[in-house]
């Protein structure tokens, strides 16, 4: 069955469902047919084709660093033209950083940073500034996270916020000892389940463990929210949303609360945190806005006006550098220059 032979309802439904509840099941897929109504040949056909199309970009484990020791925050380099090729290639070999943009400022390249439990934060991004020969960037960390759920309407989906994957959207850090068990079983869930009809128990025999125990581990991870979930990510761009800005606004703290439980309530901004700042940068709140036309980006002065911000920056998106997953517990090449 081709993909156009399904019903956008049915497309919509699939994906919800692999987006946010994919079943911890020998034959998840099988699982999933039962619910919509199609054979589980044809789910793993059709998503198959929506990978092939670049909409579906994988069905894999999505954890917290934090848990599991690893140290993140955002950060935006001020690179000269010059040294920018330089920077941008020294950033995108660093396998802590998944997201590398070019935003139309002096301060105009903006990643987010995540180390290893044994590696000290600071002390790599000035590693990584003196590799790129530059002396002036903003070390953001998140104070307070508002809003990390929204998805986009679509006719054929729900886009998760996953998509743009923050690595500090959880807080929660742990005292536990990670086995090296616990180490094996992160590393190997991050990469792309097998579109087959026993994914996971490729898995589990790579392992020499029974699928239950498997999903007994999953299970326990989530309830510590050690683990966000597990299912698929998407591409935005290819729903059609193609603008993409980084909004800084500088609020008043009493006004926070308020002006935050009406902003967060647009469906465009998927991300909104409070963060660190600065005598020369007094933004304190960011939101991510997507829209799927370049005329769209007018609401947020509108936004601005309303809420009688004065001092905010539309920090838009030039380049897309890198972005790929996140893989906890990598092999840091000290050699990435």
């Amino acid at each position: 069955m081709a993909l156009r032979e399904i019903s956008e309802t049915t497309k919509k439904e699939l994906l919800d469902i692999v987006q946010k509840s994919f079943p911890l099941h020998p034959r998840p897929f099988l699982k999933i047919g039962k619910k919509i109504g199609l054979e589980e040949e044809k789910v793993i056909g059709i998503l198959k084709e929506f990978q092939k199309k670049k909409i579906l970009r994988q069905i894999s484990a999505i954890f917290n660093p934090l848990f599991f020791g690893h140290k993140s925050a955002l950060f935006a380099f001020k690179v000269p033209s010059e040294k920018l090729d330089k920077a941008i290639s020294v950033i995108n070999k660093h396998p802590g950083i998944s997201h590398n943009y070019l935003r139309n400022h002096s301060y105009n390249l903006w990643f987010i940073l995540v180390t290893l439990p044994e590696v000290d934060l600071l002390e790599e991004v000035n590693r990584l500034a003196e590799l790129c020969e530059i002396d002036d960037f903003l070390y953001l960390p998140a104070l307070r996270i508002f809003k990390i759920s929204t998805v986009f309407e679509d006719k054929i989906v729900n886009l998760d916020k996953d998509e743009i994957i923050d690595a500090e959207v959880e807080k929660l850090k742990s005292d536990e000892i990670i086995s090296e068990k616990d180490k094996k079983l992160v590393k190997i869930l991050q990469e792309p389940l097998p579109l087959i009809k026993k994914p996971f128990k490729k898995i589990t025999e790579s392992l020499n463990i029974k699928e239950e125990e498997l999903f007994s581990w999953i299970r326990k991870m989530k309830e510590k929210s050690a683990l966000r979930r597990l299912g698929a990510l998407l591409k935005h761009d290819k729903l059609g949303f193609n603008t993409n800005i980084m909004v800084a606004w500088e609020v008043e703290k009493e006004e926070m609360e308020h002006i935050i439980e009406d902003l967060s309530k647009n469906l465009f901004i998927t991300h909104c945190y409070e963060r660190k700042t600065y005598p020369n940068w007094r933004y304190n709140l960011y939101t991510m806005c997507h829209f799927k036309e370049e005329k769209e980006k007018e609401k947020i002065p509108i936004l601005a006006q309303k809420y009688g911000i004065k001092n905010f920056i539309m920090l838009e998106t030039i380049k897309e550098l890198k972005k790929i997953r996140l893989k906890l517990f990598y092999d840091l090449d000290l050699n990435i220059t």
